[in-house]
């Protein structure tokens, strides 16, 4: 295991275990996934695109910021429950203004954070899967964004949450807002089997015990008919041409669920994406006692790569050592099925963790994992506005206004040049990744017949030599590349290094 192919180890500490997964099937993901560079927009904070700059729709006792360049907070009453939602007033016009923008980056594929009709500014509290919130747009010009994305080559993937709903929506309906009947109102109420009461109508199950987000119970019929149903809610908007979905939570949903969500997509089109919410390794999860079968050829293509941002952010901190994070790395591919491994959605950060700008708090540490992100195999996602080096701690903070104007050009550069040099070759798309380590210098091969690439990546506050020799993970690469390579090659300190190798030499 973990790229120990022929050679011995006579030191124990170089000897990894590993493990074996058989799946169904080859399970491909589309191939315009897989070559795509991906953008996640939080809807409310990225642009408002009304001519007069006001907020759509706002709803009832809600917060609106004065500014475009106030700091997101949080109104809460004394148990930490919020008590009026905050709002920016981004909505999808301020997406289809940006397209241009995000065309012009390089990107492919655009994942929106939720944007059905909600309460809350982040809406994973749906309160109508059938409806684009209000504040947002509505489904023209929802279909006005998919066919404005399209003309620029960007497919939009939509967030969806399954798990849990909002107790202020059309199922549940706990403080009377909607005309139909919800479960919390009366137990004749169509929706009453879709939730799990302890003690009506005040104690059911909820996410996590939040008690604004109670859960669907996923196994009742009348729901799931609902959602992968032929009329139901993954047709009605994958037919509008979506790019496909990311699954909210995937841990906590069953996986004949997920399977069935599947094969919904598949009868609307059968070029979608589906990813699901994991943060830790897919293959061998084990959530409420059962071992996930997410990347067995039934479920989701793969996975969000948390595991990927933990170790490259422990690695250039210094917290995790290069052999550890050639251990994890290496457990990924060795652990995933190869589509899974190369259709990853990997990022440095998302609406659920601090910014990595702030993460790293110096340029030239987030060089460093800017140029990982982009070499790695996967498909690269930023998080709106990290190009623009904005910075945010945890939630609500992560969740900021995209600062326009105000770009950090040097940091809007770095991942400029980076998304270029992905788009550019095969080898960071469909090429082998062959990781290596040696003392405190990490770096892999990204190889693609003779289109070969050599990264590494020095934390270190010293310059450094990589000695080919010496380096652990190169000892099995084949006679023809190692020819092709110099016996040694030097690394700045705190620098990221991408060298295009000659093919020229004959084995």
């Amino acid at each position: 295991g973990l790229g120990g192919g022929q050679s011995i180890k006579e030191n124990r500490w170089d000897i990894f275990p590993y493990q074996i997964t058989f799946h169904n099937y080859v399970d491909p993901a589309p191939e315009w996934y897989k070559e795509s560079v991906f953008y996640q927009i939080f809807v409310d904070r990225f642009y408002n695109g009304n001519e007069d700059e006001k907020v759509s729709n706002p709803k009832h006792n809600s917060f609106l910021y004065a500014t475009w360049k106030d700091t997101p907070m949080y109104i809460k009453d004394k148990q930490g429950g919020i008590l009026r939602w905050d709002f920016f007033g981004g909505n999808l016009k301020g997406v289809i203004k940006k397209l241009d923008y995000l065309k012009t980056m390089g990107i492919g594929g655009i994942y929106l954070n939720p944007i059905f009709k909600a309460r809350s500014n982040h809406k994973y509290d749906t309160g109508n899967y059938l409806e684009i919130d209000e504040m947002f747009g509505d489904e023209e010009i929802f279909k006005t964004l998919i066919y404005e994305a399209e003309k620029r080559g960007i497919k939009i993937v939509l967030d969806g949450v399954f798990n849990h709903v909002g107790d202020d929506s059309i199922y549940f309906n706990a403080y009377g807002n909607y005309d139909d009947l919800g479960a919390a109102q009366s137990k004749d109420s169509k929706y009453y089997e879709w939730f799990n009461f302890k003690d009506y109508p005040t104690d059911y199950e909820s996410w996590w015990g939040v008690k604004d987000l109670p859960n669907v119970n996923e196994h009742n019929p009348s729901y799931r008919e609902f959602i992968v149903g032929e009329d139901g809610v993954i047709q009605k908007w994958s037919k509008l041409g979506l790019g496909g979905w990311r699954l909210d939570v995937a841990d906590e949903m069953p996986d004949d669920f997920i399977k069935d969500i599947r094969i919904a997509l598949e009868q609307s089109h059968d070029n979608q994406i589906l990813i699901g919410e994991v943060w830790e390794d897919a293959s061998n999860k084990v959530a409420y006692g059962q071992r996930r079968k997410y990347l067995l050829g039934e479920e989701i293509h793969s996975t969000m790569n948390y595991p990927f941002k933990d170790n490259v952010i422990g690695f250039i901190k210094g917290y995790v050592k290069a052999r550890q994070v050639y251990t994890k790395l290496m457990s990924l591919k060795e652990n995933y099925p190869k589509e899974a491994f190369y259709s990853a959605l990997n990022n440095l950060g998302t609406h659920d963790t601090r910014r990595i700008y702030t993460e790293l708090d110096r340029i030239e540490l987030l060089n460093l994992a800017v140029g990982m992100l982009f070499t790695y195999p996967g498909v690269p996602c930023i998080y709106y506005g990290d190009e623009a080096g904005m910075k945010g701690e945890a939630d609500p903070y992560n969740r900021g206004p995209y600062p326009w104007g105000y770009e950090k050009n040097e940091i809007m550069d770095t991942y400029k040049s980076n998304i270029e040099l992905r788009n550019s070759s095969l080898a960071f798309t469909k090429g082998d990744f062959i990781p290596f380590y040696q003392e405190n210098l990490f770096g892999y091969l990204r190889v693609h017949e003779d289109d070969v690439y050599l990264i590494m990546v020095n934390r270190d506050l010293e310059d450094c030599r990589l000695v080919i020799s010496d380096a652990i993970g190169l000892e099995a690469i084949d006679n023809h590349l190692k020819q092709n390579l110099d016996d040694e090659y030097h690394i700045k300190r705190n620098s990221f290094e991408c060298i295009k190798i000659e093919m020229f030499r004959n084995s």
